[in-house]
């Protein structure tokens, strides 16, 4: 299988260690900017799997335009892209579970944001194994979502939950497109 995943983050490259039988392939910065249309275009244009994986995010960003543009707009467009591109496979979305709860007394600004924006994401994708398309007929394609618990990476070190573990959970989807929505599992 060719998976495709699009950003460079510690959860594609420990995914990308479990998968040495399929032809695994991650970009990201500073090749593509994901902030930028034009570059997930060239994603698109450039690129053919059977499995997309979409791993970006960010809560760092101070600058909230940023902050959706990357967690929500070009995810979207990405999935929507790929989805009208490709004729069968599946494209998985890691969201987050903060979706279960997106605000708190004292939340900052940014973190209100991110959780926001991953929450939108999730249902997105939700609501794309749902459509009706009159007068289109529909592709067996899989539009999967992971809303994993807070794990150890470049975004938080603090976490106490291994990256691999994570990872084991996205190949799980990976495994079995019928699954719609997975949510991390409890430790």
């Amino acid at each position: 299988m060719k998976i495709l995943i699009i950003g460079k983050s510690d959860l594609g490259k420990a995914l990308m260690s479990l998968c040495p039988e399929h032809d695994v392939k991650i970009v990201g910065r500073p090749e593509y900017n994901l902030l930028n249309m034009e570059d997930c275009k060239k994603i698109v244009d450039n690129y053919d799997a059977d499995c997309i994986i979409l791993t970006q995010g960010s809560v760092n960003d101070i600058n909230l335009w940023n902050m959706f543009t990357l967690n929500y707009t070009s995810a979207v467009y990405l999935i929507s892209e790929f989805y009208n591109k490709m004729l069968s496979g599946q494209i998985i979305v890691v969201s987050s579970a903060t979706v279960n709860w997106k605000s708190w007394p004292g939340i900052e600004i940014n973190r209100l944001a991110y959780a926001t924006a991953k929450g939108a994401v999730s249902d997105f994708c939700q609501q794309m194994n749902r459509k009706n398309m009159p007068g289109n007929p529909e592709k067996n394609i899989s539009i999967q979502v992971y809303e994993p618990n807070n794990f150890i990476s470049k975004l938080n070190n603090t976490s106490k939950l291994d990256t691999n573990i994570v990872a084991q959970e996205l190949l799980s989807l990976v495994n079995n497109p019928r699954i719609s929505v997975l949510q991390g599992l409890n430790r």
